[in-house]
């Protein structure tokens, strides 16, 4: 049996002994009754066997005993050559391997080309002699004598089954040659009854597999745009893809900034995508990657370690038409991904494309979206999910640390505030990734939310100077006051932070000297902006005298002054006072408790009398009589 193009183990002269039995003969009713109860064993097999080999192993060893030989080899026609190719063996042992192998047909196969010619089974009863067969299959396979029997159906030789003894010869007789193509004919139409059987199973499976994905489709399409139609915010979305894949989801805007993510159910410490990172997409090998993505179509990236990538991640644009908003992420992690998560990628891109361009035309009304954003905040939108959706929009997140700067002109000045536009283009994001700050105006100038690089102090003073540097490139003169809020962390800060810029603005265009600072924080005025941004100078100024007149009225006494503002402006402390001025400790004791004897006032004890100087020492700053960083400058009480 085993060659390159020819067919396995049989092979030699016809058969002998006459034609086969007349249908007439007793005999002949034998040999139908023992092919169809094997024809029978078979087609009770037909409904439990669901491989086409099973089937075949079963007709290959039914056949077998019906004609009572020890070998059989099965091939059926290949439709594209016309050859046909082995399937399955029956023998003592595993044959398939060999025979799968194995071609019949071929130029130089005459023994089957002889029984596909006449239809009929086909005896060689000495291979070594015959010229038919193929030799070199023969001694491969130790074929000494053998049957070749057609498979007919409906006129055509679907297949052929060899019959043979291994290394013995036999006489095949007329009956033997009838039992075998009876009972090989039958087989035929079982072969094509399973073969049917299968092909629909496989469509049906097909069509099944088809309504699955179908269903799982419009699962993700339902679920998805409910949650533009409600309203809901990126982070939502972001979480609903992970949860329908159960993999993490990543939301990019156009500047690569990460806007927001999800997690699967039960994942809350695990990976993230960080392809887009800056540190990774700056990496050559993922730039190329990512622009070999084809325009507006989802694509797998990665694995790239030394880029520091990983794992595989599906990188889905958000586009709408040629306007293309950010991009979606999602991770392999956990397990691979599938034509399913490609799906899901592509549809919440759709989805969040479709949330954006209606979130971009509701806001096209205003002439900018920052600035309807920073307005709902001064106003006090309590809808905090379009708030969210509004500032995604504009790469920001509200619940970051910010601060309210109100920027407006001194009263006197005559100057006009530039507008919104102008100020927002002042205030241009430093770095790549930071958010712009958002401006919008409002009754008293241009208020600007301005991101904080750090949720404490320093951060306040950072903003300050970003202030500062703004309000110098809008106006070189220096007509341009602003008021700086305290933190705001959450929503709700908004509206008081920009009270709290109003007061501080107030109290600069009441009290600060054209030639001194113009921009102050709330936390520098304060408990005293409250007093103060509802004063007028001239109680101001009576207020001060009142406090600390006889410190104000003789220059001499200029080093209690500036000791009693170091003082109060650190905690009251000696030692931290004596450390900024850099005189003894005593020499400090001695100027606070002359100070307190000028003024009947007793600064070190009396609550009262605290807030009283801190009050008038506040004043003076605010007219540039003190320095804001105390110890740094003399004052000049003249």
């Amino acid at each position: 049996m085993g060659s390159q193009i020819t067919a396995p183990h049989h092979q030699v002269q016809a058969s002998p002994d006459g034609p086969a039995p007349s249908p007439t003969d007793p005999r002949t009713a034998d040999l139908y009754g023992e092919a169809i109860a094997a024809f029978g064993d078979v087609s009770e097999a037909l409904s439990e066997l669901h491989e086409l080999d099973d089937l075949l192993h079963l007709i290959a060893r039914k056949i077998c005993e019906l004609v009572g030989v020890r070998r059989c080899s099965l091939y059926l026609r290949d439709e594209r050559s016309s050859l046909y190719r082995g399937q399955v063996g029956h023998w003592l042992h595993d044959i398939d391997e060999g025979v799968k192998r194995l071609t019949s047909g071929g130029a130089g196969d005459a023994f089957t080309r002889e029984i596909v010619a006449t239809k009929a089974p086909v005896v060689v009863q000495d291979t070594r002699s015959d010229t038919r067969p193929i030799k070199s299959t023969m001694r491969s396979w130790d074929v000494r004598s053998m049957l070749g029997v057609p498979m007919v159906l409906r006129g055509d030789v679907v297949g052929i089954v060899y019959l043979d003894d291994a290394d013995q010869r036999r006489q095949y007789t007329a009956a033997d040659e009838a039992i075998a193509s009876m009972f090989a004919n039958l087989a035929a139409i079982a072969i094509q009854q399973a073969r049917l059987t299968s092909d629909l199973r496989a469509k049906l499976t097909t069509v099944a597999t088809q309504n699955a994905s179908m269903r799982r489709a419009a699962v993700v399409d339902d679920r998805l745009t409910a949650l533009v139609l409600e309203g809901s915010n990126m982070r939502e979305i972001a979480t609903a893809i992970a949860e329908l894949t159960g993999k993490a989801c990543a939301i990019h805007d156009a500047e690569f900034r990460q806007i927001a993510v999800g997690r699967p159910a039960g994942d809350d410490d695990g990976m993230l995508p960080k392809l887009l990172s800056a540190d990774t997409r700056s990496h050559p090998d993922v730039r190329r990657a990512l622009a070999g993505l084809r325009d507006n179509r989802p694509g797998v990236v990665g694995p790239m370690p030394y880029a520091g990538v990983h794992n595989r991640c599906i990188v889905a644009p958000v586009a709408a038409g040629t306007d293309q908003w950010g991009h979606l992420l999602l991770l392999e992690h956990g397990s691979r991904l599938t034509n399913f998560d490609m799906l899901v990628a592509r549809r919440g891109a759709t989805v969040i494309a479709w949330g954006m361009s209606a979130e971009r035309r509701a806001a096209a009304a205003e002439w900018n979206v920052g600035a309807s954003l920073a307005g709902e905040l001064i106003r006090g939108n309590r809808d905090i999910s379009a708030l969210e959706r509004r500032a995604e929009h504009v790469g920001i997140r509200i619940d970051d640390p910010h601060a309210l700067c109100l920027i407006t002109t001194a009263t006197d000045s005559g100057t006009i505030v530039p507008d919104a536009r102008a100020v927002a283009d002042a205030f241009a994001p430093e770095g790549e990734g930071e958010p712009r700050p958002l401006a919008t105006a409002v009754t008293e100038g241009v208020g600007v939310i301005v991101p904080l690089p750090s949720d404490d102090a320093k951060g306040l003073e950072a903003v300050k100077a970003r202030v500062t540097a703004a309000c110098a490139a809008l106006d070189a003169d220096g007509a341009l006051i602003a008021g700086i809020s305290t933190v705001c962390r959450q929503p709700a800060d908004y509206v008081r932070a920009y009270e709290q810029a109003i007061q501080v603005v107030r109290c600069l265009n009441t009290f600060s000297a054209a030639d001194h600072s113009q921009v102050l924080a709330a936390n520098d005025l304060g408990a005293g902006r409250l007093f103060l941004s509802t004063s007028n100078a001239a109680e101001a100024d009576r207020f001060v005298q009142e406090t600390l007149g006889k410190l104000l009225t003789d220059k001499s006494r200029a080093d209690l002054l500036t000791t009693l503002h170091v003082f109060c402006r650190h905690g009251r402390s000696v030692r931290r006072t004596s450390q900024v001025m850099g005189v003894h400790e005593n020499t400090i004791r001695y100027r606070i408790m002359r100070a307190e004897t000028l003024t009947e006032l007793d600064v070190t004890n009396d609550s009262d009398a605290q807030f009283s100087v801190q009050l008038a020492l506040l004043i003076l700053r605010l007219k540039g009589v003190l320095p804001w960083e105390a110890g740094v400058e003399e004052p000049d009480a003249g």
